[in-house]
């Protein structure tokens, strides 16, 4: 159970800060990144195992990448201009920050 927790905090956070990242663009890249952080270091205090927050990272990357793929109709939802980067680095460093955090 608490793996499928862990799972579905990983997907919750990445759809959010996917639809976040374009909002008000300053500020929306910050929350995105701040809520990526905060959701997978928390899943690490909640469940006590580093483990569990790489399965939230994993999920988050999975939804990362989706976004950032072409869809049925040619959308993209993560753009590779300088928002998109600005947000994939961030994202990066933040999801790598948290899951090196001790987990309890």
């Amino acid at each position: 159970m608490k793996l499928i927790s862990a799972f579905a905090v990983g997907v919750a956070s990445g759809v959010a800060a996917i639809f976040l990242h374009h909002f008000a663009p300053p500020f929306g890249i910050s929350i995105a990144i701040a809520g990526t952080f905060v959701a997978i270091w928390a899943v690490g205090r909640t469940f006590g195992k580093r483990i569990y927050k790489l399965v939230a990272a994993a999920s988050w990357i999975a939804i990362f990448w989706r976004g950032a793929s072409l869809g049925v109709g040619n959308e993209l939802f993560i753009q590779g201009d300088r928002l998109g980067n600005i947000f994939l680095l961030g994202s990066v460093i933040a999801l790598i920050l948290a899951v090196a955090l001790p987990a309890n």
